[in-house]
């Protein structure tokens, strides 16, 4: 019955009850009995995921992963699996009452995104799904904004059509041409700042935010900028209550949470500061940190939600709403294992993609996508405390260039290895250890091998700023060394905890360098472009009291990172670059073959080369100490000396009483 004809036959009513407060009366019980979908009709569900990461095939060997069958692998998500919760998720619930959304970092991490310019798979992916928006990463950006887009225009072109891509806070630079092609993108509405959904009798405003700390680390995001998260999405919540007059708000938002035992609500990051500073905001999706959150964070009736990563888990928020709060009804963060049969749809889909990965680019550097290399009898990861995988990638840095130290951080080494059932690696597995970044050069995908030359103190900076960096902004800036050992103290000030640098192996010893800024002398280091570029960042990360100035062989400081790029190849004419990926799975595929059965051992063991040792001893708290400590040592010891003073006073004037 419609509302009119409800009030029709209400309104007859008058003819022989002419009271006004009955006919009211009469007129909201009538209503309330008539339509009860009213009252459910403002309950809304958001299923969401992020940080997907281009992992189509589960987290786990790819060997054994099965989606087409039950209870028989270990591996955790899968894209087909995903897709079935999904369509069961939104049938039980209906359509008309669901949100698909996507917080970010869609794409970069296995080899399905080394084909992202020419084909956009993940977008295609994305839109097979139906979400209803996704955002960008900082990921997304390592093709730089032009190889960006050739991915939207890529996938347009073979899918026709796109989930929304909204981002609110993305600014280009009028001066420069190279995001000139993204920048057309937004022009045509590709991409949009926002956009304007209806579900569950609810106009619902939803933007993109790319996070202050996923930005950072974005270094091939230029000539792209942001704007800063908190501002960009007050900007926007004005816009979308004031003009657009939307009854709920939501930003996906990749900024990320880290756990923060010090403060009340248990986590700061990006992320919490939006639901901590943005009135008028209720919802936050969130990405970049990689959280499963099993409940929502929940700051002023404003909350933030994050599935994992790597379609491992899909969350599924349940909220009420009225004309005057949004409140939490339920969540469930959703986990993706062989319990749920896969979308024979979806599996087909990626089993093509599969098919253009071979073909477009692993048949040029003779390897085959379930080619098997190793072989390993248990899982590796990069936990602090396990090193095995951490330096196998810093040392194959190592192998290829003969430099005296190589590096690495845990925010380049991107997966584990999981022994599964067999413990067998195959190309596609290990190349999800090291997936990220492009050519410098060319533009090609994989993190180029640079060789710079720096002097011991500038080692000892770069160390300082991974310390402290790994502690206050999360794992991705833990170092991996390979041919030198870090010994640090953590009672001493930031920036000054490095107490030696010694280089070497487990093979020969090791040595101690001079760290002063007194000694000139330059070693050679390793490190990938990803790496590379963020060196820029030291003096900035620092607030200018460290500086790292990477130079060539000759000493000449280096600003251009194509000057550095080891050549693989120096009897052919110009620069061949070496892939950081084709070094870690050469270096692995020549192993040991330990067991004799053909395929090579991933070992077991690896010694520790950071090495943390607490003291308050003064000769460890200034052992190889810069200007930082001793002038913090000065301020605390006039501080101390002030103190004693002020208290000698106070105990004769009680004396003298």
């Amino acid at each position: 019955m419609k509302i009119e004809e409800a009030i029709d036959i209400l309104l007859t009513f008058k003819y022989f009850i002419h009271s006004r407060k009955i006919n009211k009366i009469l007129l909201l019980l009538f209503l309330g009995l008539s339509f009860p979908c009213i009252a459910s009709a403002n309950k809304l569900t958001i299923l969401h995921t992020n940080d997907s990461h281009s992992h189509l095939l589960g987290f786990g060997p790819n060997a054994d992963y099965s989606p087409n069958t039950l209870n028989n692998d270990q591996t955790r998500g899968g894209a087909s699996r995903i897709a079935s919760l999904i369509k069961q998720r939104k049938k039980a619930l209906g359509d008309e009452h669901v949100l698909l959304l996507n917080g970010g970092d869609y794409s970069m991490g296995t080899l399905f995104s080394t084909v992202l310019p020419k084909n956009g798979l993940e977008l295609q992916l994305l839109n097979a799904l139906h979400y209803d928006a996704i955002t960008f990463g900082n990921h997304e950006f390592d093709f730089h904004p032009d190889g960006l887009a050739k991915s939207i225009n890529s996938a347009l072109n073979q899918a026709n059509h796109l989930p929304p891509i909204i981002i609110s806070n993305m600014i280009f630079d009028a001066n420069d041409p190279d995001d000139d092609a993204l920048e057309k993108l937004w022009q045509q509405k590709i991409i949009r700042p926002y956009i304007v959904l209806n579900r569950s009798g609810l106009k619902i405003g939803i933007f993109g935010l790319m996070g202050e700390k996923a930005a950072d680390v974005s270094p091939n995001a230029a000539p792209v900028t942001f704007e800063k998260p908190v501002i960009a999405a007050k900007r926007m919540v004005a816009l979308l209550r004031d003009k657009e007059k939307v009854d709920l708000v939501i930003a996906l938002s990749h900024g990320g949470v880290i756990k923060d035992p010090s403060r009340k609500i248990g986590w700061h990051g990006d992320d919490i500061d939006l639901i901590e500073q943005v009135p008028g905001l209720d919802i936050v999706v969130g990405g970049h940190s990689h959280t499963p959150l099993e409940q929502p964070i929940i700051a002023d009736n404003r909350m933030t939600v994050q599935a994992g990563s790597k379609y491992q888990f899909l969350g599924e928020l349940t909220v009420g709403v009225s004309a005057k709060s949004v409140q939490l009804k339920s969540y469930q963060l959703h986990k993706i294992d062989d319990s749920i049969r896969g979308d024979e749809n979806i599996d087909r889909l990626i089993t093509d993609f599969k098919a253009r990965v071979t073909e477009q680019f692993l048949q040029h550097h003779h390897f085959s996508f379930d080619e098997i290399l190793a072989e390993t009898d248990k899982d590796l990861t990069k936990a602090y405390d396990d090193d095995v995988l951490s330096n196998l990638v810093a040392e194959s840095l190592l192998a290829i260039t003969h430099s005296d130290i190589a590096l690495s951080t845990n925010g380049v080494i991107r997966d584990p290895v999981i022994k599964g059932k067999r413990g067998y690696q195959s190309v596609a597995d290990l190349f999800r250890v090291v997936p990220l970044g492009t050519g410098v050069i060319n533009n090609s995908p994989g993190n180029d091998v640079l060789k710079v030359w720096v002097t011991g103190r500038e080692i000892k900076n770069l160390m300082e700023v991974l310390l402290l960096g790994y502690q206050m902004r999360g794992q991705s800036f833990f170092p991996r060394l390979a041919g030198f050992k870090v010994i640090y103290n953590g009672k001493r000030i930031p920036f000054d905890q490095v107490m030696q640098i010694q280089l070497g192996n487990s093979k020969t010893g090791y040595h101690n360098i001079e760290i002063s800024s007194g000694n000139k002398k330059l070693y050679s280091l390793t490190i990938n472009s990803f790496v590379g570029a963020l060196t820029g960042l030291i003096h900035k990360l620092s607030h200018g009291l460290l500086d790292f100035n990477p130079k060539d062989k000759q000493g000449n400081q280096i600003t251009d990172l194509k000057k550095v790029v080891f050549d693989g190849d120096p009897d052919q004419a110009g620069i061949q670059p070496v892939k950081e990926w084709q070094r870690f799975l050469k270096t692995v595929a020549s192993l040991p073959d330990s067991n004799q059965n053909g395929i090579a051992d991933l070992p077991r063991k690896a010694e520790k080369r950071l090495l943390r040792q607490d003291s308050y001893n003064p000769v460890k708290l200034f052992q190889n100490a810069s200007w930082i400590m001793y002038v913090t040592g000065l301020i605390v010891l006039f501080i101390l000396s002030i103190t004693l003073l002020l208290l000698k006073k106070i105990a004769g004037k009680f004396t003298n009483r």
